[in-house]
């Protein structure tokens, strides 16, 4: 089992409008991951953050989630929402 955090920067003054833009694209994704907003640390980050038996499992989920309507549909917006992001992978030793 791995858990993945997907961790964006958002511009200044559109954390708001990209948390709800992401409660949007995933509320039908059948392994719906949670959405975080920063307490401490660097300003405007959200997290998406969700578990997956594998990789591959994880790959497929987002192939996916890039095919859904509302991603092709808001694509171009989510680029004006956010300026950087990165990826995070770790693998679940204990629950």
């Amino acid at each position: 089992m791995i858990l993945v955090r997907v961790v964006f920067q958002a511009r200044q003054g559109k954390i708001k409008q990209l948390v709800e833009w992401m409660k949007q694209a995933t509320h039908d994704a059948p392994e719906q991951p949670r959405i975080l907003t920063d307490l401490s640390g660097p300003m405007n980050t959200m997290v998406l953050e969700a578990r997956h038996a594998s990789l591959a499992a994880y790959e497929q989920w987002r192939a996916e989630f890039f095919q859904t309507q509302v991603f092709q549909e808001g694509e171009t917006p989510i680029t004006a929402m956010v300026e950087s992001g990165s990826n995070e992978f770790y693998t679940i030793e204990q629950e």
